[in-house]
């Protein structure tokens, strides 16, 4: 439940992130060249450092969620086949 509304409040700011360089190119009403080249370039390179912090983020919360696992240790095994050898 926590793990969810953090994704969801972190989406959310990513969203009003990427949408700042369309914001300003509409306000400042840039030329040609802005509009084209430059705005798109930067939105790109947003929605790129957006998505990889989105997945280390999601990897940090999923790894925190998920419980260690049993290991049996190599000695214990001996000791199981050995007592199943004997006890014929």
């Amino acid at each position: 439940m926590f793990s969810s509304k953090i994704m969801a409040i972190y989406r959310i700011t990513a969203l009003l992130i990427l949408s700042v360089p369309i914001a300003i190119n509409m306000y400042i009403k840039g030329d040609i060249v802005s509009s084209i080249i430059y705005t798109p370039l930067i939105l790109l390179a947003l929605s790129a450092l957006a998505i990889y912090i989105d997945g280390k983020l999601e990897a940090i919360v999923n790894s925190a969620m998920v419980l260690p696992k049993f290991k049996v240790t190599i000695p214990a095994i001996h000791i199981k086949t050995l007592k199943n050898c004997c006890a014929n």
